[in-house]
């Protein structure tokens, strides 16, 4: 049985995400299907979860305060594929599960009360759940310290956990191997120059 009550959950993700919405009780409610499953009764202190999340909206809020699982912990995986869908591994058991809400699933229209409209439909009704392998999960994954550590020989950053690009023998972060990476950088700024914000 599941330490918390659903309404204790929910106010936990809203409090966290910032506002009620549909995304806040659909990812509340996968999540403590993914607890029920794997019998965890109390998420803050079991360590062995580790969640996927396939869109960086409302959803992937209410599964990191629901099931406590943070990026920082290595235990949150983010994947954008923008899918309302959620993957939940138990590293205890070796078993995991695919959460995806159905395509006939309602949506809760403008002005309703989200908890009252929701409560109205079953989790089958709201949601397909799959076994699932991980075929790409690996050792560097696994939360906790770093397993590895390399230094690109381009630029000098550190690269944790088997993310850096080996070519020819020589070891480089993704930028510098050529790889698209989210930014391009520019001049290196002085402390004054940050410390003034120009």
């Amino acid at each position: 049985m599941l330490k918390r009550t659903f309404d204790e959950d929910l106010d936990r993700a809203v409090a966290f995400h910032g506002h009620l919405c549909g995304g806040q009780v659909i990812g509340t409610r996968m999540a403590r299907l993914a607890l029920a499953y794997f019998h965890i009764d109390d998420p803050d202190t079991y360590r062995d979860l580790i969640a996927f999340v396939e869109c960086d909206r409302c959803l992937a809020d209410a599964v990191i305060s629901v099931a406590n699982c943070h990026l920082g912990k290595r235990r949150l995986k983010w994947y954008d594929y923008g899918i309302m869908s959620a993957s939940f591994y138990d590293l205890a058991s070796g078993r995991a599960i695919r959460i995806s809400q159905r395509p006939t699933a309602p949506h809760c229209p403008h002005g309703a009360d989200v908890r009252a409209f929701f409560a109205e439909f079953s989790d089958d009704e709201l949601f397909a759940v799959h076994e699932v392998e991980l075929p790409d999960f690996e050792e560097f994954d696994l939360p906790g310290k770093p397993r590895q550590t390399q230094i690109c020989e381009r630029c000098g950053v550190r690269i944790h956990d088997g993310r850096g690009i080996e070519c020819d023998g020589h070891v480089f972060c993704r930028r510098c191997a050529g790889e698209h990476v989210y930014y391009v950088e520019g001049r290196e700024l002085t402390a004054d120059e940050v410390a003034a914000g120009i």
